[in-house]
């Protein structure tokens, strides 16, 4: 368990390159340029934020979410990223992030909050059920050619 943290928002590039390392865990194939490129564009787009959990100058843990509004959902916080590194899984920083989401959507007003995660990933699958998250429905996706 980490005690002595603290919650640092994106406010500049200087915070997009710490968070880069950690974020790369989870998207693999990410490029910085491409994650400068894709921050920025969903950032000016619909208010996409990525905070991080900061222990000793290192960025441990990062979440980026996003406040969406739909009709099935209506207002609600939607988490498109969550990862630790690798060397600080399973010490409670993703439940420390997922409860930061739920405040943060408490005081938005929001309804709810939703993510989602791949099919194969069963850790995941796993630590947001012991969370009391619900799967709720499927994701289907197609790539255009």
């Amino acid at each position: 368990m980490i005690d002595n943290f603290q919650f640092v928002k994106t406010k500049d590039e200087r915070d997009l390159e710490r968070f880069f390392p950690i974020m790369k865990e989870l998207r693999r194939d990410l490029s910085y340029e491409d994650y400068v490129t894709i921050f920025t564009d969903a950032h000016e787009a619909d208010g996409y934020e990525i905070v991080g959990i900061e222990s000793e100058n290192r960025i441990l843990a990062v979440m980026g979410y996003r406040i969406l509004h739909d009709f099935a959902h209506g207002k609600h916080l939607y988490i498109d990223d969550l990862v630790s590194t690798e060397s600080h899984r399973s010490l409670g920083l993703g439940a420390k992030l997922l409860k930061y989401a739920e405040d943060l959507a408490k005081e938005l007003d929001c309804n709810g909050l939703r993510l989602c995660t791949g099919i194969e990933n069963e850790r995941g699958k796993k630590f947001y059920e012991r969370h009391d998250w619900k799967q709720r429905s499927f994701a289907y996706k197609r790539k255009l050619s």
